[in-house]
């Protein structure tokens, strides 16, 4: 096995083991999807599967139109959350409860994917590979929204309905709960508002340099 010496190997891994993550990720999103309750949470999987699709294809782009030779990796982390994302689903009958168990495991995923391409996007800053990191960037806006999506999805409705899924309400819509002054609204939590996920949360621009890959 070849050993790294450099950023610029660094940053090659780093992609490596997310173009890994996504291929694991785009198999196992139609299985996820098929074992949901909630079509809304199925169609949300389904948009996350194409746009999966869409960054792998990135990733190829990259190491195919570059000089940079794809080094061959497994990413044991996704392996390690689609084994408990199965074991969490046979433990669990179809319904809001195992619905949200989805969610939790999908959202780690997107986290892990959050925290990946932040690391290649300061990377690929860092070595001013000014195209690399416009794809990167590109990447790291849609897992940030789709983790955020994922979070209004279930506190908004999955969640809802899993505190009480022999209730009458169990439409496959955001439910209604009590605000704080007694009133009647969606249920909205101030902390999904300062989420990780959150893709109206504008971050520092990042540092570039005048050389490109």
């Amino acid at each position: 096995m070849k050993k790294f010496t450099s950023l610029k190997d660094l940053l090659i891994e780093e992609l490596a083991d997310l173009l890994d993550s996504g291929a694991q990720l785009i198999t196992a999103l139609p299985k996820m999807a098929q074992a949901c309750q909630s079509s809304t949470l199925k169609a949300s999987l389904e948009n996350y599967l194409k746009v999966t699709k869409d960054q792998a294809n990135r990733l190829q782009d990259i190491f195919s139109n570059t000089e940079h030779n794809h080094p061959g990796r497994v990413c044991r982390a996704l392996k390690s959350l689609i084994r408990e994302y199965e074991e969490l689903v046979n433990k669990g009958e179809k319904g809001p409860a195992r619905d949200a168990a989805i969610i939790s495991i999908v959202q780690r995923v997107a986290r892990y994917e959050i925290d990946g391409y932040k690391t290649a996007r300061e990377h690929a800053a860092d070595l001013g590979f000014i195209k690399m990191l416009a794809l990167v960037e590109e990447t790291l806006k849609e897992e940030r929204a789709m983790n955020f999506h994922l979070n209004e999805l279930a506190q908004s409705m999955i969640n809802v309905q899993a505190i009480d899924p022999k209730g009458t309400q169990q439409e496959d819509k955001p439910q209604e709960r009590s605000l704080n002054n007694g009133a009647k609204g969606f249920y909205i939590p101030v902390s999904r508002f300062i989420s990780e996920g959150n893709p109206n949360i504008q971050e520092p621009p990042e540092k570039g340099k005048e050389k490109d890959q």
